[in-house]
């Protein structure tokens, strides 16, 4: 009997994984999701207050900003998380933000923010094209522009002391409103 049991509950695990996953998604599009990972730190420190002082700077008008933090850093939730299309803004470590960027996954900040103040945010890296009548396509070239902002640079992280020199905010091509995601940069940065 207990050799059955044994067999049998990596299966009721894995359904039991599988049955919790189906629950996850439906993504509320009033609200407005930042996902911070940190190889050097856990973020969940700063998490309400750095929600608090957005919603104080946004004010009334902005959408509920939720920031989920992973508290270690783990190379296969990052993918997931990227993969599950449900952040607007992602806070992660430098190299993570570049070699996600070489494929894509990084929008180009240059018409927001000034290239020469955040150097270190640009790099080479994959933007996809729209075919000829205007159908999106999966044509990607590589271009150079600002893809990520310095955290070290933003205003609301030092405030707050918070000051990883390897962590970049960027945006995801998903991202529910870029507009919206600029907004937040900005209020992050000023």
């Amino acid at each position: 009997m207990r050799a059955g049991l044994k067999r049998l509950s990596p299966w009721i695990i894995g359904m039991l994984a599988l049955v919790l996953l189906a629950g996850c998604g439906g993504r509320d599009k009033e609200s407005f999701t930042i996902f911070i990972m940190d190889k050097q730190g856990d973020a969940s420190i700063i998490r309400d207050e750095l929600a608090q002082k957005l919603k104080d700077k946004l004010g009334e008008q902005a959408p509920a900003i939720e920031i989920a933090v992973s508290p270690l850093y783990n190379q296969q939730k990052l993918v997931v998380e990227y993969a599950a299309g449900e952040n607007d803004l992602f806070i992660l470590p430098e190299e993570d933000m570049k070699l996600y960027g070489q494929n894509g996954s990084n929008l180009p900040l240059d018409d927001a923010f000034d290239k020469k103040t955040y150097a270190r945010g640009v790099f080479e890296g994959g933007v996809f094209k729209e075919k000829e009548q205007g159908e999106k396509g999966t044509d990607m070239l590589e271009e150079t522009h600002l893809y990520g902002i310095p955290v070290e640079q933003m205003k609301m992280f030092k405030d707050l002391k918070y000051n990883s020199k390897t962590l970049f905010a960027t945006v995801p091509p998903r991202t529910s409103n870029k507009e919206e995601a600029i907004k937040v940069l900005k209020a992050l940065t000023e």
